[in-house]
């Protein structure tokens, strides 16, 4: 009974081992999709609460900006956060930098129409 149980326990580690082995590499895309999920969350309860005091809403913008930037740190290839990152430059009025993160959010999605 415990040669079975020790035989299970070595299969269940040898079996996490190759899981670790097969996913690790996907871990940057998991950690970045995190950080914009969290930046999203931030977004949106300050979208939703429009008569907050402007340093309040400044604060907010900063710190979903902040994720925002640590999710492209991780992936600079997530176009989301590109997206979630220009909405967080027009809570600044900084409609140059909200417009060239639509354009490099535009540029790296994935449903892009292709050219005739």
């Amino acid at each position: 009974m415990k040669r079975d149980r020790l035989c299970f326990a070595v299969h269940c580690v040898i079996l996490a081992g190759i899981v670790v082995l097969v996913i690790w590499p996907l871990h940057p895309l998991v950690i970045s999709w995190g950080y914009t999920v969290a930046g999203s969350r931030v977004l949106q309860r300050l979208q939703r609460t429009p008569d907050l005091p402007q340093e309040t809403r400044y604060a907010q913008a900063a710190q979903a900006g902040q994720l925002f930037q640590t999710a492209l740190a991780w992936d600079p290839l997530n176009h989301r956060a590109y997206t979630q990152l220009a909405a967080v430059y027009m809570v600044w009025n900084d409609i140059p930098s909200a417009a060239h993160a639509e354009a490099r959010a535009a540029m790296l999605s994935p449903t892009q129409d292709a050219d005739p």
